[in-house]
């Protein structure tokens, strides 16, 4: 159990800890050889694109059309980047769409030049000619992402429409003079909509299938799809009646306890429901009275109130509480559309910005794509940024589970949902908290409805997971579901992610509240603090369960005797500058003959710049981090000694197929911007000169951004031996040796009626 004599210590960061890098020594070498066949192979893919444009290049020669450029596996990494054959007077990169497939600007004279600079073989540009697999035009099949389009049952259907960005203001408009032109005559009713930065759309509500091939076949189109729908995750999920409401179960708030607040997108709060009510500080209603159905939303309030007296104060329930503020989004159809949604939510932002934790029990009925972030996400992360606060997004629910499906195909379809993909955003999936003979899950795992990972271009999501229910293969959740509030001051329960991402939320919000003064609260903070709490008690990132179950709040934000949780606060320079602190020095401990006996953890959060035109590379800039050891060793060609550091945390890959991006991608989450790692070391390891390092990388087609990039990292040094004292030893040890620390929160009240 945490200490409240042992908060968690900020670090003071100093201009000492940055060090300049050396600049590479060299460039890429080819990664095949540059034959006659591979050129005239490329020179005829040209060639072909060409041939399939001639007709609307002389008809529209200032409209530009988009190629793909497909590479080869191992050259996905920036260093083995087309930018030299690429280029604004060939064919210009704009964006991606799947992994290694590069979407360039294309006319008819780019497209010349670009044919005879792959002819030309020179030097510079044989690493770009050896990393290419294949040139072709970007298709109607490529554009085209509609489910079904059966002429029978098509109706009047709403669509989204996104155009490329050629990311040229003088090209857009011209590509969007163009599409405006060319679909005059469909009678098509389009409107341009911009809800954030990187969330730009037409919707268009088609009456045929022949007016959606039209679209389909316009180069100015990236992408038609249906307009998505949302539905609160759990609406379909039955819930059951099991008794009145009294102050026991869901006390009354505390007079003169300042509790945090949450705002609730939801179903409603059930006004009728006296007791919950009292924790409800706030409204706004976007649907009319006679259309409300609040049981779900009733429910997620509940467990955002006071998850622990509802459920008994059963084993792992937080002791938080918090209050409301119910924002109405769901009729009783118990669906809404994206954009409705989207244009709801940023209403409730501007009328409510106090408001710093918001919960989103909602998520679509199918998985997001693995190569791309939806528009939903997209948004959540420009409107976390712009207003500085934190989304808490249910992972979704699937019935895969129930199927006779092979398992493969279970697994993609049981994928995280749309808005569980944003990235700034923290999700949440459903672990069960009992079991019965019957039951799917064993107490502990997963929950068998619960949307897994992992979240698009293998972002780790969900992040975290907590107490949501189980259930049997049919679908009963008898008394292995969760119990919260509904409707009338009756106590319902239910299973779902619905319901684990309001627990997440409460514990989000009095993390926030709590440190809020001591430093100065962030998404970033109060996000790391709760993963980090996760990541202490698991063993490692699992698709199924994220970095695990967080603790309590003051798990969040003290530490236990045997253990010190250090935060830095980093603005990590871009360019030829790492961050580096060193040496850090260990607690005599943690050291046993010269060697390191202990366990190191970290997690590290920030919010890097997007570009949604990128589709998997959306996440632009990359920050490391990696603890370990520094030595001196001898050079044997130069005679000299040299500094070397090998890292220790994550360890360093151990196979060259481990640097390849992709594995990076999946398994050290590069260019994600949360990861975590943990290693422990019972036989012991090198205790020399142990030091921290963050370094930023952007991706190709980027500049170095003009303001570093601000982190949150925290670390925690844990003593393998039971009955160790070294969280005092490492504050006096630290500070003996210079650094200024402070307390991330101090005596953090929580208040629980029993």
């Amino acid at each position: 159990m945490s200490n409240k004599n042992n908060p968690i210590q900020s670090v003071k960061i100093t201009q000492r800890d940055y060090r300049e890098t050396p600049p590479p020594k060299s460039g890429p070498k080819p990664l095949r050889e540059v034959t006659k066949e591979l050129v005239d192979k490329l020179q005829s893919d040209i060639d072909k694109s060409t041939l399939e444009l001639k007709q609307h290049f002389q008809s529209h020669p200032n409209v530009p059309a988009v190629l793909k450029v497909r590479l080869l596996e191992n050259a996905l990494a920036k260093s083995h980047r087309p930018d030299n054959v690429f280029k604004d007077n060939t064919c210009p990169i704009i964006g991606s769409a799947d992994f290694g497939i590069l979407l360039v600007s294309a006319n008819e004279e780019g497209l010349g030049q670009l044919r005879q600079r792959v002819q030309s073989r020179a030097k510079t540009v044989q690493p770009d000619i050896a990393a290419i697999e294949e040139i072709s035009v970007f298709s109607s099949e490529d554009r085209l992402q509609v489910s079904s389009l059966d002429d029978d049952d098509f109706g009047v259907q709403k669509y989204k429409i996104h155009l490329f960005d050629h990311l040229k203001d003088s090209q857009n408009a011209v590509v969007k003079n163009y599409f405006d032109e060319s679909t005059a005559n469909e009678s098509l009713d389009i409107t341009f909509r911009e809800f954030s930065p990187h969330t730009r759309f037409h919707t268009v509500k088609a009456k045929s299938k022949l007016s959606i091939q039209n679209l389909a076949n316009n180069v100015a189109v990236r992408s038609i799809e249906e307009m998505p729908t949302y539905t609160p995750t759990d609406y379909k999920l039955a819930t059951s009646p099991v008794g009145p409401i009294d102050n026991l179960l869901l006390p009354d708030p505390t007079t003169g306890v300042d509790y945090p607040v949450v705002a609730v997108v939801d179903s409603g709060i059930c006004r009728k429901s006296i007791q919950i009510n009292k924790w409800v500080v706030g409204r706004k209603s976007f649907v009319p009275e006679d259309l409300l159905d609040t049981s779900h939303g009733t429910m997620v309030g509940g467990l955002i109130a006071s998850p622990s007296s509802l459920n008994y104060q059963g084993s792992g329930f937080p002791n938080t509480q918090a209050k409301l503020v119910d924002i109405t989004v769901f009729d009783t159809s118990g669906s809404a559309s994206e954009d409705d949604l989207m244009d709801m939510i940023s209403e409730a932002v501007e009328e409510f910005p106090e408001i710093k934790i918001w919960n989103l029990s909602i998520g679509r009925s199918e998985p997001t794509p693995l190569n791309t972030f939806s528009d939903f996400g997209c948004f959540l992360d420009d409107i976390s940024e712009k207003h500085g606060i934190l989304f808490v997004v249910a992972s979704g629910n699937h019935n895969s589970f129930t199927s006779s499906k092979p398992e493969e195909e279970k697994l993609r379809e049981s994928r995280v949902s749309s808005p569980g993909d944003s990235l700034r955003a923290l999700t949440v999936g459903s672990m069960a908290h009992k079991e019965n003979p019957l039951s799917a899950s064993e107490t502990g795992q997963c929950s068998p409805f619960s949307r897994i990972g992992p979240g698009p271009a293998f972002t780790p999501k969900p992040e975290v997971i907590h107490y949501g229910g189980n259930c049997t293969p049919s679908g009963s959740f008898a008394q292995i579901g969760v119990l919260s509030c509904g409707p009338d001051n009756q106590m319902f329960e239910s299973v779902g992610t619905s319901f684990a991402t309001p627990i997440v939320s409460s514990i989000a919000a009095n993390a926030w509240k709590s440190i809020d003064g001591t430093i100065v609260a962030t998404p970033e903070k109060v996000k790391a603090l709760v993963i980090h709490s996760a990541v202490l008690g698991c063993n490692g990132y699992e698709y199924s369960t994220g970095f695990g179950k967080p603790g309590d709040i003051d798990d969040l934000l003290y530490c236990t005797d045997d253990q010190i949780t250090l935060m830095f606060e980093v603005d990590v320079r871009h360019g030829l500058v790492e961050f580096e602190r060193s040496p850090i020095p260990l607690p005599t401990s943690v050291q046993e003959a010269g060697m390191f006996k202990g366990e190191v953890a970290m997690t590290l959060v920030y919010s890097p710049p997007f570009d949604r035109s990128f589709g998997s590379e959306y996440s632009r800039v990359n920050i490391s981090v990696s603890m370990g050891e520094t030595k001196e060793i001898l050079d044997e060609k130069t005679g000299e000694l040299k500094t070397i550091f090998k890292g220790k945390v994550p360890p360093l890959p151990s196979e060259k197929k481990d640097l390849y991006e992709i594995n990076q991608l999946k398994n050290s989450f590069k260019w994600s911007p949360t990861k975590a790692h943990k290693k422990r070391y019972p036989q012991g390891t090198g205790v020399a000169a142990w030091k921290l390092k963050m370094e930023s990388t952007i991706r190709a087609e980027e500049q170095n951004p003009a303001t570093p990039q601000k982190t949150v990292l925290l670390v925690t040094i844990k003593s393998i031996k039971e009955g160790t004292n070294l969280y005092s030893d490492a504050v006096r040890l630290l500070k003996t040796n210079g650094w200024i620390l402070n307390p991330v929160a101090v005596n953090v009240p929580i208040t629980i009626q029993q």
